[in-house]
């Protein structure tokens, strides 16, 4: 079963404008605390470093010796789902100003669900 929602585009318009918003205030949360990583030049060239090397887990050829200063596997995995995260969003910020520029405002859409959602149109009026 296929439901359409009709919706204008000043409608559209309007709630991407909450959704931009929203997603804003997480980037810029995460931005900060990138921003403080960025100032710890010790952490940022290990995490650098070990960057260049996969971590493939056990069953590796031989041991890879870090020192106690060093990033440690649990950071840098945090690090990166910090990073992929700003990517995602700065993506979906992109994509919504983009959707906002060409949208006219007197045109009638029908979006699918999945529509609905990715625009930031809640289950609440």
């Amino acid at each position: 079963m296929n439901i359409v929602f009709r919706k204008t585009g000043k409608e559209i318009k309007a709630t991407i404008t909450n959704r931009r918003t929203q997603l804003e205030q997480r980037l810029k949360q995460r931005n900060e605390v990138l921003d403080i990583f960025l100032q710890d030049t010790p952490r940022v060239r290990s995490y650098l470093v070990r960057s260049t090397r996969p971590d493939y887990g056990h069953g590796s050829n031989g041991y890879v010796l870090y020192g106690k200063d060093d990033v440690s596997s649990e950071e840098r995995q945090e690090i990166d789902q910090l990073c992929q995260r700003i990517f995602e969003i700065e993506q979906e910020l992109h994509r919504l100003a983009y959707v906002i520029t060409h949208l006219e405002d007197d045109v009638v859409f029908d979006l699918n669900f999945n529509d609905l959602i990715g625009y930031g149109f809640e289950a609440e009026k």
